[in-house]
């Protein structure tokens, strides 16, 4: 019998789809429970269990409990800013500049529609801008019976914490007892704050 002297080539492995974005999820996962474990950390109720242990000790391990109190202290204001830093970077992987223009525009067609609650979704609306104005935006949109999506928000340009989004959408307002239609193509420039979160900067109005 004459065997082969050469190395049995290992089969390759083929990982579906679905088996993948089942690891992409329990990535995920434990990256929101490592994230929801700093918070109850920056909250105080793991610095509590330590406050208790301290006021066990004797009076022969006060210097020993200041040292470890530094420690401890100094171990937390490391974890707090890993929260900082943790928070802001699954904003910026699970929000995105075009999930904030949809909802702002949501929040719009909610508050105009009949039986909407108007106060409520124009506050909604106006804190995702930068330097939101409630006031301005009742103004703008009291006499709006509807807004229809015409073109779905997409993102025309991202570099860092900056993008550009564009949508197109058709406002119909009741002047003079009369309804007008308007569509227009609107243009929003964002930034991303702190924490990761888009905010709306400012938009262009082009009308066609």
């Amino acid at each position: 019998m004459i065997e082969s002297c050469g190395k049995k080539e290992e089969p390759q492995i083929f990982i579906p789809p679905q088996q993948q974005t089942s690891i992409d999820k329990e990535r995920e996962q434990k990256e929101r429970e490592e994230f929801e474990r700093l918070k109850k950390l920056q909250s105080g109720e793991l610095d509590s269990a330590a406050t208790d242990n301290d006021t066990a000790l004797t009076a022969s391990d006060t210097s020993k409990a200041k040292s470890d109190s530094t420690k401890k202290h100094t171990e937390n204001k490391v974890e707090k800013k890993k929260l900082v830093q943790k928070e802001k970077e699954l904003n910026k992987r699970l929000d995105n500049p075009k999930t904030t223009i949809t909802d702002y525009i949501e929040f719009l067609q909610r508050g105009t529609s009949e039986g909407g609650n108007f106060e409520q979704n124009m506050k909604r609306a106006s804190d995702l801008w930068e330097s939101g104005n409630v006031n301005r935006f009742k103004t703008n949109y009291k006499n709006t019976k509807k807004l229809v999506v015409l073109e779905e928000p997409k993102v025309i340009s991202q570099k860092g914490n900056q993008a550009t989004v564009e949508v197109r959408i058709k406002k119909v307002d009741n002047k003079n007892n009369k309804e007008e239609e308007t569509e227009m193509t609107v243009k929003y420039n964002m930034v991303a704050d702190s924490k990761g979160k888009w905010k709306i900067k400012n938009n262009a109005v082009i009308n066609k």
